[in-house]
C-alpha cells in the first residue's frame, strides 16, 4: 500500500519564478474543479479539497503580489 496518494504536507514553494507560480496556480484550479465535481457526484466532502483551496489562496496571493495587484487568477467554472 505504498502507492496510496496523499496530500503533500508541504505548501507550494513561493520562491519559484512568477511563471512557475502561475502554472502551479492553474494546476490547482483544475484540481479544485475536479475535486468539487467528485464530491458532488459522491455526496461526500474530502478534507483534501480544503488543502487545494488553501494552496490556491497562497499561490494567487503570490501571483498578485508580484503583478502589482492586477489580480491574475485563472478563470474556472465549478459545476
Amino acid at each position: 500500500m505504498d502507492n496510496i496518494p496523499q496530500c503533500s504536507p508541504t505548501p507550494p514553494d513561493l520562491t519559484q519564478s512568477h511563471e512557475i507560480i502561475k502554472h502551479l496556480l492553474a494546476i490547482e484550479v483544475e484540481r479544485l474543479a475536479t475535486a468539487v465535481r467528485i464530491e458532488r457526484e459522491r455526496g461526500i466532502v474530502f478534507p483534501e479539497t480544503s488543502v487545494i483551496i488553501h494552496d490556491i489562496v497562497k499561490l494567487n496571493r503570490a501571483v498578485n503580489d508580484e503583478s502589482d495587484g492586477e489580480g491574475i487568477m485563472p478563470e474556472f467554472d465549478l459545476p
